[in-house]
């Protein structure tokens, strides 16, 4: 009886350490992945205002060398000409008269009179031109960019798969609260015949909960949460529960969810309690025979099995969570406690380390042209190769989307500087071959170090990162040192 007694508490006090560590590494995963993928929004972001500001810079520089010599009435011609309605809406364009403060030109179909201020608050890039006693701004509009990067991001969240049919969903909040029709369901991989479908607090899932209410006060009170509902699984009617975690990104109003079913869970914790009867069967009968060998051999198994299965899984949770499951590159979690550590290093030890961060030049192309698939290989193929290239001399992180930070500790500046320039030389001289054609790769790098004025190892990241953009500004496929 005391052996059956032990054998049950032992039990259950592992059997509740297994469901504690997985679910805490869940949580992580989603935590972790629905904060990139809001990182990756904000970096599209601004690189697109970057592109359409360099394109606005030029149509100004155009447009100045036309207007040199024309009278008031010929530039008005002129600029009626260049941004005339046109299919795709890019330009948003007023021309003013600024002793008047009327109205000579407009592209907004409804024009009211606005102050420059007010005019230009529109804008995501701005210029102004002025002739006489007029006054022109255009540029393109932050609701013209926000459209074409939500297409993208919608695009790439299709597109993107993960272990134990997860995935990432988005709602559009119009009502913060609640109540009937008060977000959009924008994206959702699992039921994207109902994308633009408008959603209400009040609707249950099976068991009558309010998942939506929950998510909604969740938002409003901290912009973020982790909640439990009942859902269908991918692809399947099949519905369980499940643990989702939940952020509010506020330029959008967009609530970036991502969630995963527990079942794998239950399955895991039903295997040990179905190995620990049948070692308690075995027991009792060696009871019978050795009550007193029996009594310590048992306490020695059980403790032995149990702890085995529990580090074996905790092993291999750790190992996932740790690891970019596309690429196996190094995840951005485990990366940052790297850098941290090393950062730490630097400050007690004076122990130098080079941090690069590179992407691939004109992913975007790629992905749009051959398709996601193929973008999916390319990726592979980049972090085969630089880990190739890298040795073991340095650690490769997937930052986020095609960029890369790399942490060499055993490397010289110089050292460094020849590893990545051994990286762009291999790109530059090996296409890589895909089932839709053959392309050739280039990587934009920037490389920096720590410093003594550094804060942390996130000041030294966003130094290479600054220098990376450098490289992409001076031609591509180049590496710029800021040390």
């Amino acid at each position: 009886m005391f052996h059956v007694v032990s054998h049950n508490e032992t039990e259950k006090v592992y059997v509740s350490q297994i469901e504690d560590v997985a679910l805490e590494l869940k949580k992580d995963f989603l935590k972790d992945t629905v904060n990139n993928t809001i990182t990756q929004i904000d970096r599209l972001r601004a690189s697109k205002q970057e592109v359409y500001q360099l394109n606005t810079d030029k149509r100004l520089e155009r447009l100045l060398i036309l207007a040199e010599d024309m009278s008031e009435a010929a530039f008005v011609d002129l600029y009626e000409r260049e941004f005339q309605m046109s299919d795709d809406q890019l330009w948003t364009a007023y021309l003013f008269d600024h002793e008047t403060d009327t109205f000579v030109f407009s592209t907004e179909a409804n024009e009211k009179m606005m102050s420059r201020a007010e005019i230009e608050a529109t804008l995501a890039t701005k210029v102004v031109i002025e002739k006489g006693t007029l006054t022109g701004v255009f540029g393109v509009s932050y609701q013209y960019i926000d459209a074409i990067i939500q297409s993208d991001i919608k695009e790439i969240i299709h597109h993107q798969t993960y272990e134990n049919d997860a995935y990432i969903w988005v709602n559009e909040v119009v009502n913060y609260e609640g109540g009937k029709d008060y977000a959009i369901r924008r994206i959702h991989p699992n039921l994207i015949e109902t994308e633009g479908d408008y959603l209400s607090t009040t609707m249950t899932d099976v068991v009558g909960g309010t998942p939506y209410l929950t998510e909604l006060n969740g938002i409003n009170r901290n912009s973020e949460l982790f909640f439990s509902y009942y859902f269908k699984k991918l692809q399947s009617d099949n519905v369980s529960k499940k643990i989702t975690y939940a952020k509010l990104y506020e330029p959008y109003d967009w609530i970036v969810a991502m969630g995963v079913h527990l079942d794998d869970l239950d399955g895991y914790v039903s295997q040990v309690r179905e190995e620990s009867e049948k070692l308690l069967t075995r027991m009792v009968l060696n009871v019978l025979l050795y009550l007193i060998s029996a009594l310590v051999l048992g306490f020695v198994l059980i403790y032995v099995i149990m702890e085995h299965n529990l580090r074996k899984s905790t092993k291999q949770l750790l190992k996932e969570a740790s690891t970019d499951p596309l690429t196996g590159a190094e995840s951005r979690r485990y990366g940052e406690r790297v850098l941290a550590h090393q950062f730490d290093t630097y400050h007690v030890k004076k122990k130098q380390a080079y941090i690069a961060m590179f992407d691939i030049d004109d992913f975007k192309l790629i992905n749009d042209q051959y398709g996601h698939e193929a973008g999916d290989q390319v990726l592979q193929h980049v972090v085969t190769t630089v880990q190739k290239i890298l040795a073991d001399d340095g650690q490769l992180i997937r930052w986020g989307g095609d960029e890369f930070v790399v942490m060499m500790d055993r490397l010289s500046k110089d050292e460094s500087i020849m590893r990545l320039d051994q990286m762009l030389y291999f790109f530059e001289t090996h296409p890589i071959e895909l089932e839709m054609g053959t392309i050739t790769l280039s990587l934009s790098i920037g490389l920096t170090t720590f410093l003594p004025k550094d804060r942390g190892y996130q000041t030294a990241v966003k130094r290479a990162d600054s220098a990376m953009y450098e490289s992409k500004q001076h031609g591509k496929c180049k590496l710029t040192v800021s040390c």
